[in-house]
């Protein structure tokens, strides 16, 4: 078993990850910006270390001891309206968290270091489904990760041991879907674009933490893996099946795409469809506990909603 160091250890995914590691036998050391987060982490069980990626000190010698980093943490990407000022300002705090997690790894012991990106970097992806090869067309966030990803590039020809992974819109009792959990069971009518039903690439965050960890061990070096399900589903089919999990009605709106964007900026309406494969992952052995959201949204929706009973 190694010694596990990660940047995001108590977010959406990265709080699943740290827990299915622990339950194997790994140890896991966690970077928190807060106390908020620290206690969580040592509620999982794992060893807090407190800094914050903007910020250089002390916890950087702490990854460079690791045997394996893991770079789930990013600036938020939900929430409120998203327009091109706070979508710059992400791409510029991505690249200083980056910058001083990584750049400390140079010359160290550290074995890999697995590298948490995005699908939207891929973009618009028409069928058939696209592998890792596709040629990106980043839409949404994909713009503003594109400079994260060059950089990284320098530090990968510069020798460290960089594995990328790839997720998909990752689901499940947190996050986005939880904000959507919770307008649908609070009634609140669904905004949809009028004339366009985007096709998204979608993973249950338990089978994205799952992936992850199962590539610690078996991905090569430089590799690139895409986490996504068998097959994306439309985003009305995404609204109707939690609905469905939930046991209320579905009610939405369409709304023309000049106003999505008034409403939620133009990142998040940047709508694409995301037809990608996940052959090179099942080629590794890895097998999805929950393959597509028919399986995996009402896991979901019944985890969040022992979630809400227990506050």
């Amino acid at each position: 078993m190694a010694r596990l160091f990660l940047a995001g250890g108590s977010g959406f995914i990265g709080s699943a990850f740290t827990r299915q590691a622990l339950a194997v036998g790994h140890s896991v050391q966690a970077l928190c910006r807060t106390e908020r987060s620290a206690a969580a982490v040592r509620a999982l069980g794992a060893q807090p270390i407190m800094g914050d990626l903007l910020e250089p000190g002390a916890w950087q010698s702490q990854a460079a001891q690791a045997e394996i980093v893991l770079h789930f943490a990013q600036p938020q990407t939900f929430g409120g309206r998203i327009g091109r000022a706070r979508a710059l300002r992400y791409q510029a705090d991505r690249q200083i968290m980056d910058r001083n997690l990584l750049s400390p790894l140079q010359g160290s012991a550290v074995q890999r270091i697995i590298y948490v990106s995005g699908t939207s970097y891929y973009g618009q992806q028409d069928l058939p489904p696209k592998d890792e090869s596709a040629k990106p067309n980043p839409r949404g966030w994909g713009p503003y990760i594109v400079k994260a990803l060059q950089q990284l590039e320098a530090f990968r020809a510069a020798g460290l041991p960089i594995i990328t992974v790839f997720p998909a819109s990752v689901y499940g009792a947190g996050s986005w879907y939880a904000d959507i959990l919770a307008s649908l069971k609070a009634g609140k009518t669904q905004l949809t674009l009028a004339h366009r039903d985007p096709t998204l690439a979608t993973v249950h965050v338990e089978d994205c933490a799952r992936a992850i960890l199962h590539l610690l061990t078996c991905a090569p070096i430089g590799e690139r893996y895409i986490i996504c399900d068998d097959r994306p589903p439309k985003y009305s089919e995404i609204l109707a099946q939690s609905a469905q999990a939930l046991n209320v009605p579905l009610r939405t709106r369409a709304v023309p795409l000049w106003l999505g964007r008034i409403i939620a900026g133009p990142v998040i309406t940047d709508a694409y469809d995301a037809h990608l494969s996940n052959a090179r992952l099942r080629s590794t052995g890895f097998r999805f506990q929950f393959p597509t959201i028919e399986q995996g949204i009402p896991d979901a929706v019944r985890t969040w909603l022992a979630a809400q009973n227990h506050r």
